[in-house]
């Protein structure tokens, strides 16, 4: 029987000395860099961190924007989240698993486990992209247990759409499109769309103007 897969959690009371919020903050230079230091973190047995709620399990969230599209897809029932199912997301990732600790030997190493989570998914470079944000919601189950640092991403066409099969029916939409029926979408992913503008004002700033893609 394969091990079962342990994946990075920090403690709920670290989060709760830098500050809980309810939603989405663009202050992601404050938690970051915290929530990801090597005395900070641990690995807890994936069944156990998700009813833990002593800790939070780290999630990077990719937008990956293409134009004045988003990619959209649909969380499909043979995903780990079962809470999960059914629901449209804007937002690509996963955990940071024990096996990229390595990834932590120099410096943060944060980025690193979220570009493999995004090769692993849609098989694109991360390299065109900034972490704007975290996101929070404390309201459900799974919230409680997660938190995530949202990314923006930017790619050069679309694709990236058609290129792996880990999730269902992705397409890239207007934006206005997206929002339409926002009660068919994870929460994490309303927080997102309610707050695109800024993130992607801030995206912008960070990219150097040759690194970001029209």
């Amino acid at each position: 029987m394969a091990a079962e897969e342990r994946v990075l959690c920090f403690e709920r009371t670290l989060f709760e000395k830098l500050g809980v919020f309810q939603g989405i903050t663009l202050d992601v230079d404050k938690y970051l860099p915290v929530m990801t230091a090597t005395s900070n973190v641990s690995y807890l047995n994936r069944s156990e961190a998700e009813q833990d709620r002593r800790y939070k399990q780290l999630i990077p969230y990719a937008l990956i924007i293409c134009g004045d599209k988003i990619l959209r897809y649909q969380r499909g029932r043979r995903g780990g989240e079962t809470r999960l199912h059914g629901l449209f997301s804007v937002g690509v990732g996963g955990h940071i698993s024990e096996e990229d600790s390595g990834l932590f030997a120099s410096g943060i190493g944060y980025h690193d486990a979220m570009k493999r989570e995004l090769m692993e998914e849609v098989e694109i470079d991360a390299a065109k992209e900034a972490a704007v944000a975290v996101i929070n919601d404390d309201s459900t189950d799974v919230g409680f247990v997660h938190l995530g640092i949202v990314h923006v991403v930017y790619v050069p066409d679309e694709s990236v759409a058609n290129r792996r099969s880990g999730i269902v029916s992705p397409e890239f939409i207007p934006v206005s499109e997206a929002m339409k029926d926002p009660a068919a979408y994870e929460s994490w992913s309303r927080f997102c769309m309610e707050h695109l503008e800024a993130l992607l004002a801030k995206a912008a700033a960070a990219i150097p103007p040759d690194r970001a893609v029209a």
